[in-house]
């Protein structure tokens, strides 16, 4: 278990560097007091730095208490680092959606050379090799289109939206995303890599005049011509790159850079094809939110798999972190389960093993219970034949007496009924005893229900007073007037009775005292009961106060299961069992029961007799 544990942290600790190392791989900008400008780099950094260093050193002279910075940085780098720029310079399409996004606001809309209409100058080319066997729009079934990104405007959106339009129904392309800068598509058409490419207009025108393209080798397609736009084109043509401002700014601020960049002069850019003239006051987008409504883009969007696909073409590397950590936890759940439903077969083999043992203790405390009784009634054999002989001898005389009387003729009827009534009660006497024995000796499973304590009293006292009138004891027993009702196993009860009386009679008769009494008494609370039974001998000596309870233990040579018993049986009722020394002489014990029943055994409300 600990090398597992060892091998997440591992796992978790080379994701953790693995992440950093992403992050510094990423151009991070902290914020300053300086003013940072992130601009859409779709040609590179160089080539960025050269088109728009004028409108920054513009700003720059017309604001001189104010440091600005320029940032080139790609689609994704602005989307997740806008909250670090106070100012963006980005496309139509792009600047539309930041909108929605981050809730920016534009301030000025560039105006190009190469457009006399200066609310419009952007749009896409496609174009494909000359000698290609594509010869126009309607054959670009299939065909494999190199683009520098599903998301840019000019090099994909609008020329995907123009053919929508112009087909009747989304193009069927195989579209190749081949990243920044643009010019790479170029270069993968004349390669031959994929058979046409998606760029902005004059992009062509740009690096024809700088020298990186013969424009022999390639052919436009679907080209619209426009007098007063110099550059060649596909699609209708859109307003130009938008300055925005990001939220946070002050309203100070981004009224001065406004006004800066409505007075740059005309021409400041030296890029003749790509770059700007200079800013006008912001045009209107509509035609590029149409755009996007049309192609069901974001905010218009209502396929959720696409927004999954883009969120994760953006976010790979955070999504691969999370699937391995993902794993390794599930790993750790899978193992911790294991770990646990095989701790719960071991406990449930402990468990069934427990109670199995505690089944078969129980049998045994169940058959040394019966072996104690036993036991008592061989003690007791001689007086309980005693106290049979005696209800037996009066029946016998009061029938022989009844006999002579008939034979001489003197028996009237009132000297039969008080005869035969005499009769009656011995029979009624021998009968309950021989019924208390047999209650006292019976082994069967244990069953409480609701008994009078007085009743088990009567019984108890009943079996013992020969014995202990045979060692010259008294047993004082004042029954209460009221019954005293209890939960309870009455052959368990009767046991620990029997018990307590034995040893009560034991002490006196070891004493060596003559006439002694044995006090059993009987009292109730609200909530328990308690029977007492008090003797007058030695009590218990101070060394054996600590064994009196140990089973096996005896100090008359007995087998010393009595008060062993009687404890197991009084705890299994939820009383308690207690011995304590009298004032003068003796021991006194003392049985606490509950008075409470559950209502199952409150339903047998039955007693001994």
């Amino acid at each position: 278990m600990r090398g597992f544990l060892q091998r997440i942290v591992c796992v978790v600790l080379f994701l953790a560097v693995l992440v950093v190392l992403q992050l510094t791989a990423s151009p991070v900008f902290a914020r300053s007091d300086m003013v940072r400008v992130g601009i859409l780099s779709y040609r590179g950094s160089l080539e960025t730095q050269r088109t728009w260093a004028p409108t920054i050193e513009h700003l720059q002279r017309e604001l001189p208490d104010v440091e600005f910075s320029y940032l080139p940085l790609t689609l994704q780098q602005i989307a997740e680092q806008a909250d670090q720029l106070d100012f963006i310079i980005t496309n139509p399409g792009h600047s539309f959606q930041l909108e929605r996004i981050a809730g920016v606001s534009r301030i000025a809309s560039a105006r190009s050379h190469v457009n006399k209409n200066e609310m419009h100058d952007l749009g896409s080319v496609i174009f494909t090799r000359t000698d290609s066997g594509i010869t126009g729009l309607t054959k670009l079934k299939g065909a494999s289109a190199g683009v520098v990104s599903t998301e840019a405007f000019g090099g994909y959106l609008a020329a995907k939206h123009s053919l929508q339009q112009s087909l009747g129904d989304e193009p069927d392309l195989r579209v190749k995303p081949l990243g920044f800068p643009q010019q790479t598509v170029v270069e993968a058409v004349v390669k031959g890599d994929v058979q046409i490419g998606i760029v902005r207009a004059c992009l062509l025108e740009s690096m024809s005049a700088a020298g990186k393209l013969d424009k022999t080798q390639i052919r436009v397609l679907g080209q619209q011509y426009d007098p007063e736009f110099a550059c060649a084109r596909t699609t209708e043509l859109y307003p130009g790159w938008a300055f925005l401002k990001v939220p946070g700014v002050s309203p100070q601020l981004a009224t001065r850079i406004t006004q800066a960049l409505l007075s740059m002069p005309d021409g400041a850019c030296t890029d003749e094809w790509l770059g700007h003239a200079n800013w006008i006051a912001p045009v209107s987008y509509a035609a590029v939110e149409r755009v996007y409504r049309d192609l069901a883009l974001y905010p218009y969007n209502k396929d959720l798999r696409q927004i999954l696909k883009d969120w994760v073409e953006r976010n790979y590397f955070l999504l691969g972190v999370i699937i391995l950590l993902s794993g390794a936890f599930l790993l750790h759940v899978g193992h911790v389960e294991f770990l646990v439903r095989r701790r719960s077969r071991q406990l449930e083999t402990a468990s069934d093993k427990l109670a199995n043992a505690l089944q078969r203790n129980l049998m045994l405390e169940s058959e040394l219970a019966h072996a104690g009784r036993v036991s008592s009634m061989n003690i007791l054999a001689s007086s309980l034949a005693h106290d049979l002989k005696q209800p037996l001898g009066a029946i016998s005389t009061f029938a022989h007496s009844l006999r002579q009387r008939l034979d001489r003729g003197t028996a009237d009827e009132e000297t039969l009924q008080k005869q035969l009534t005499r009769i009656s009660e011995q029979a009624n006497r021998a009968s309950d005893f021989i019924n208390s024995m047999r209650s006292f000796l019976n082994k069967q499973p244990e069953a409480r229900r609701r008994v009078d304590l007085r009743d088990l009293a009567d019984e108890t006292v009943m079996l013992m007073r020969t014995f202990a009138a045979k060692h010259a004891c008294q047993l004082q027993w004042n029954p209460p007037h009221e019954p005293v009702f209890v939960c309870c196993d009455d052959v368990q009860l009767r046991q620990v009775m029997v018990v307590l009386l034995q040893n009560a009679l034991d002490a006196t008769v070891e004493a060596g005292l003559e006439d002694g009494v044995i006090s059993i008494q009987l009292e109730q609370t609200a909530e328990a009961c308690e029977l007492m039974v008090c003797d007058q001998g030695a009590g218990i000596p101070k060394k054996l106060e600590d064994k009196v309870f140990e089973p096996f233990y005896s100090s008359k040579g007995s087998l010393g299961l009595g008060l062993a018993t009687a404890l197991s049986i009084v705890d299994s009722h939820d009383g308690e069992l207690t011995l304590k020394p009298m004032l003068e002489a003796g021991t006194c014990a003392t049985v606490r029961l509950p008075l409470s029943c559950s209502q199952t055994e409150g339903n047998h409300d039955t007693t001994t007799s």
